[in-house]
């Protein structure tokens, strides 16, 4: 196996670009290479700077890798594809100046089904036609990427319209394994009722990308109780560092080395970011159970 071990923005709680409170971009890389990481995902589009040089400079000088770019739009509203495809034109071309190789796609949660979050039997699911115009904007999504040699990766989420199991299924059996790749996230899958180990082994062909985080059974309870949304849940403390919560992720790293998993590992905890004092405490926790693990 060949696996190395990253962090992400949301662990400082940045979730989008626009927050002024959002903690600054060399305070995450300083504090992820101390907690000793070797990468970091990129988080939403506008954090980092858009210079090319900008960022190849302070990641080299860190010692870091940027290991993915993410898009995380709403693929599942039919009026966003010219925004959608615009957008992803212009992070292929900077992920390609950079050298990252993989753009991480998510349908972002919405007003709807953020309420159903862990509820899939009865969330509200897309029609037929809203669906296909997904597929469709996936695809030209897709179709940019590649002109840049850029792999696209779905990354099932939490409150979008991609995140129960039969929402995944459908996107799999529309886009084939040449097109599209996947993300899972072992903490998403956990929250919205399906069990990680059996999607790891389902999709282990397409699994290009793995996100690590721990879940606190009693607080996504309350989450699922009180239909708060994920983004209350996460101001909750409902993610812990690694092996602090109920999923079971020591089996999940036996599980990649069978399947002979040959991605990056990207820790996250989801936090507010008003709550960031203890992130690279919390950091250094996480990497030092994965070493216990044998990563």
């Amino acid at each position: 196996m060949n696996v190395k071990v990253a962090c992400a923005p949301c662990c400082w709680g940045v979730e989008t670009s626009e927050l002024s409170n959002n903690p600054s971009w060399g305070r995450i890389l300083v504090e992820a290479r101390e907690a000793g990481y070797e990468g970091i995902e990129l988080g939403p589009i506008g954090y980092f700077p858009d210079d090319p040089e900008v960022l190849k400079s302070a990641l080299r000088i860190r010692g870091l890798k940027a290991c993915a770019g993410n898009l995380h739009e709403h693929f599942s509203d039919p009026d966003a594809h010219d925004r959608i495809v615009a957008k992803a034109e212009k992070e292929v071309c900077r992920l390609a100046a950079i050298g990252v190789d993989k753009l991480l796609i998510m349908d972002t949660a919405n007003a709807i089904r953020d309420a159903y979050i862990g509820h899939g039997v009865i969330a509200p699911r897309l029609s037929k036609d809203k669906q296909a115009a997904m597929i469709a904007t996936i695809l030209a999504v897709v179709a940019v990427a590649e002109k840049q040699a850029i792999r696209v990766l779905l990354h099932p989420s939490s409150g979008g319209y991609v995140a129960f199991e039969d929402e995944i299924a459908a996107v799999m059996s529309a886009i084939s394994a040449e097109k599209l790749g996947l993300c899972l996230d072992v903490g998403h899958l956990y929250i919205d009722g399906m069990k990680p180990d059996v999607m790891i082994r389902r999709y282990a062909a397409r699994l290009e990308h793995v996100h690590l985080k721990d879940i606190d059974a009693q607080q996504l309870h309350n989450a699922l109780r009180d239909r708060c949304g994920i983004s209350q849940a996460y101001c909750q403390a409902l993610t812990r560092p690694l092996g602090q919560g109920n999923i079971k992720l020591a089996d999940i790293w036996t599980l990649l080395q069978q399947i002979n998993y040959q991605g990056w590992l990207v820790v996250e905890q989801e936090r507010p970011v008003y709550n960031t004092e203890n992130v690279k405490r919390d950091l250094v926790q996480s990497r030092a159970y994965l070493s216990e693990c044998g990563v």
